[in-house]
């Protein structure tokens, strides 16, 4: 083989046309997680990393259902992407370090939103766990064979790790990074990979992934995503995704608290304003923002319900507190149909004035 042959293959042509990256997902709009890129969530342990994790794997594959769309509002896959793959996407789910009951909590809680029976193997949502494999480079050779079978969409390694020895090997660190790398070009998949931060609270360093393997990893991802908890004076826990590195735009935050809608499983259910921004921020009258509180917030209320008690939906959701706002937003929710007024043949005996229900076809119920 001459050197020019052996290099030629990965000459770029100035010919040719280079397609934008597909981006599997996007949050209010804005995409991320890029086909043939490998990226991150990271977090203080026991910080939500694998709840955010659930959230993915659940809008990749329930781009149909009704949970999907009621418990992550804005959180959805690329419909766009989709179509051009011209099939349905799929996940290989690696867990390193839980016990089998947790790791298979995990994917319930997947099966639970995407609308699929929770005792019943999808193919769609492959499991691998490898607590029990103690050689790392072992680990590495199952999950890199699992892709070449099953040729997932998407790969949610949590926790990369343990496909080390040592994370502040360089030696190892580097080589890991760049196989993945190389398997998420070559399968045209994305890959995620859960990694705590430093345990520095308060400190700049805070956001930065552990080791070498940390460094390595931060300066290779297409994305980087970290989860932070925080709990009230009621004890009350909510978790908060923040967007730390993009390749593209950046992601808006989201918010979300873990709720029993599917019982004692567990499920986390995005509770922010839909723009991510805190409530004195968010544009009021957007009618896509007044969709999503009135989704989220269909539960706080009765139904048919009064225009007042609409309105704490947008106070408590949105965080809507001006009365001249509070009624106009009311009045969007009318005249875009979100609610319907109650007719006359549908108001009890004795009711003076008429409610507003939910319109089934504009908000989805849950």
């Amino acid at each position: 083989m001459t050197i020019f042959n052996k290099i030629v293959r990965y000459l770029l042509d100035m010919g040719v046309e280079y397609g934008e990256p597909l981006n599997l997902l996007e949050y209010q709009g804005i995409a991320f997680s890029a086909l043939g890129g490998i990226q991150a969530i990271s977090g203080q342990k026991k910080n939500g990393k694998t709840w955010v994790l659930t959230q993915l794997m659940a809008a990749i594959l329930g781009d149909d259902s009704e949970r999907v769309a009621a418990c992550l509002p804005g959180l959805r896959l690329q419909r766009e992407t989709k179509e051009t793959l011209g099939k349905e996407p799929s996940v290989l789910y690696v867990d390193t370090e839980m016990e089998q009951l947790y790791t298979v909590k995990v994917a319930r809680r997947v099966h639970w939103l995407c609308n699929w029976d929770m005792g019943t193997n999808n193919d769609r949502l492959r499991v691998l766990w490898l607590r029990t494999v103690e050689d790392p480079a072992e680990k590495i050779d199952i999950i890199t064979s699992a892709i070449k079978v099953f040729k997932p969409t998407a790969v949610f390694i949590d926790g990369v790790r343990d496909l080390v020895k040592d994370f502040n090997d360089i030696q190892e660190s580097m080589p890991l990074i760049l196989k993945l790398m190389k398997i998420a070009t070559e399968n045209n998949c994305c890959i995620w990979n859960v990694l705590h931060m430093n345990p520095r609270p308060g400190n700049d360093d805070e956001s930065k992934m552990r080791g070498h393997l940390g460094t390595e990893l931060g300066n290779k991802v297409t994305d980087t995503f970290a989860s932070y908890k925080k709990k009230d004076n009621d004890g009350n826990v909510t978790f908060t995704v923040k967007q730390l590195d993009a390749r593209g735009k950046d992601v808006p935050d989201w918010s979300f608290r873990i709720t029993d809608d599917a019982g004692a499983l567990g499920i986390p259910r995005i509770i922010n304003a839909p723009t991510g921004e805190t409530a004195d921020k968010v544009k009021k009258d957007d009618p896509e923002n007044i969709r999503l509180w009135l989704t989220d917030g269909q539960r706080d209320i009765e139904w048919p319900a009064t225009g007042q008690e609409i309105k704490t939906i947008f106070r408590n959701r949105g965080g809507v507190t001006n009365n001249s706002q509070l009624q106009s937003d009311l009045i969007i929710a009318r005249n875009r149909r979100f609610i319907i007024q109650q007719t006359k043949g549908e108001m009890d005996q004795g009711q003076k004035y008429p409610k507003f229900k939910l319109n089934d076809t504009e908000i989805l119920p849950f």
